[in-house]
């Protein structure tokens, strides 16, 4: 028996899931990328790793818009948060093998 709450929280992580996937979610995937340091407050941020067309980048959000930065911009960790400092790490030194 699926008690109401795991149930609750189940499909709260499929909409989440769907959202975050869906064609009109707030994170496009970057073609390119810029090394210019992002002056507007950001609000969030997203890695990506290249499965092309989008390449290795991070994209960070703005009020305004969204920026596809090079993860190997000197700037870039400090505007993103430590706890993805490995993850970084591993975008710029590592290759995914399929």
């Amino acid at each position: 028996m699926v008690s109401c709450g795991n149930l609750m929280k189940s499909v709260m992580v499929a909409v989440i899931l769907a959202t975050l996937a869906g064609p009109g979610s707030l994170w496009s995937c970057c073609e390119k990328v810029s090394s210019k340091e992002i002056t507007e407050p950001i609000i969030g941020y997203k890695l990506q790793e290249e499965n092309l067309p989008c390449i290795k980048a991070v994209i960070f959000q703005t009020e305004k818009d969204q920026f596809c930065t090079y993860v190997g911009a000197p700037w870039v960790r400090a505007k993103a948060d430590l706890s993805t400092l490995h993850t970084l790490a591993c975008l710029l030194t590592c290759r995914i093998i399929f």
